[in-house]
């Protein structure tokens, strides 16, 4: 594959991902404006079969909501032609992406991607305060904007308090009452209520960890919650992969929420409980599993955002998964505890004091 990180629109993390898929990707070297969208599928023998030529750009919006044009072809003189042009810009006008060269691109796409995400939400914002507006439907540039704020995504969404287990602890309090009950042994470690214990790295065999020792005599769910975010910002990610690969997903969410804008944080936890704001609360949630646009968003940015992706069947291909098995399961539940105030707030004390 050759691509261009001209105009800022290639998103780095796809380069990454391509590159750790063993895509062999490279970046157009030349001084013009790199514009070409051809495919080209070969056989097992590596010999080239069919071609596209198309308008179409490598994104949802062009594969779905555009008006595009292409002509799919087969003829032996298209694939001679176009297949030795390829070679050619692939050999001899492209280069491979260094670390480096990675690093200087997500500078300029994060600018650029940014002035083009908050600049089609204010025209979204515009458009539907105006006298009379009707409800504007998600149009293609609305998908390009999908794209740019979630492009660093990496799924699950996890959730902003402590349900990285199963179904039988939840929240904190629930936590608390287990760690009582294995203590008093009314908690079988093979339980379903002792396996959880052990995902969230409070047990292991059938004794209580060390974390777990302390968890079970803390007086409170804001100690607990302190111990808890500790101990996931000491131990190795290898270490927690072993006991639960959520762990991974935890640790990465709770300190993105803290890069998030000051008012769109400070909303979220002044708000967490209330369930007028549900939809903006899990919209800040799936935000802070987000890296770079997402963290530039304002509160009006978060609440534009918010009925878009609620448009499930629409949404772009890579996050629609994710988005609706969180909207099915763990963003559903949860919302009546204190929990998603008490733990990013534990999250930022237990980071202060390491």
């Amino acid at each position: 594959m050759v691509c261009t990180d001209q105009f800022g629109i290639t998103q780095p993390d796809a380069v990454r991902r391509a590159l750790h898929s063993g895509v062999q990707i490279r970046n157009f070297t030349g001084d013009v404006t790199y514009h070409p969208k051809v495919y080209l599928a070969h056989n097992g023998k590596g010999r080239p079969t069919r071609f596209l030529v198309s308008s179409a750009n490598l994104s949802s919006a062009a594969f779905t909501d555009s008006v595009e044009g292409g002509v799919l072809g087969e003829d032996p003189t298209g694939l001679h032609t176009l297949s030795a042009w390829f070679d050619d810009l692939f050999l001899n006008r492209s280069a491979e992406f260094t670390p480096e060269h990675l690093r200087k691109m997500e500078e300029i796409w994060r600018t650029a991607a940014t002035r083009r995400a908050r600049a089609r939400l204010h025209l979204r914002r515009e458009l539907v305060i105006r006298p009379g507006a009707r409800p504007v439907p998600l149009e293609a540039e609305d998908l390009d904007t999908l794209e740019d704020v979630f492009a660093t995504v990496q799924p699950p969404i996890g959730p902003l308090n402590m349900d990285y287990a199963g179904n039988n602890i939840r929240n904190l309090e629930r936590l608390r009452e287990v760690l009582a009950e294995w203590s008093t042994g009314r908690a079988h470690p093979g339980s379903k209520r002792g396996s959880e214990l052990k995902l969230l790295g409070f047990a292991e065999g059938t004794n209580l960890t060390p974390l777990g020792r302390r968890a079970a005599a803390a007086g409170s769910r804001e100690e607990v919650a302190r111990l808890w975010c500790a101990w996931l910002q000491q131990t190795d990610d290898a270490r927690l992969a072993t006991i639960n690969e959520r762990l991974l997903v935890a640790k990465r969410v709770f300190p993105q929420f803290w890069r998030l804008t000051p008012k769109v944080r400070e909303y979220f936890l002044a708000n967490a409980q209330n369930p007028t704001y549900r939809r903006t609360l899990q919209t800040i949630e799936v935000v802070s599993n987000a890296r770079d646009v997402a963290q530039e968003l304002s509160l009006d940015d978060i609440r534009t955002l918010a009925p878009l992706l609620e448009q499930l069947d629409r949404l772009p291909q890579f996050i629609r998964g994710p988005v609706r098995d969180y909207k099915s399961n763990k963003g559903r539940r949860g919302w009546n505890s204190p929990d998603r105030r008490i733990i990013p707030l534990a999250w930022r004390e237990a980071a202060g004091t390491a």
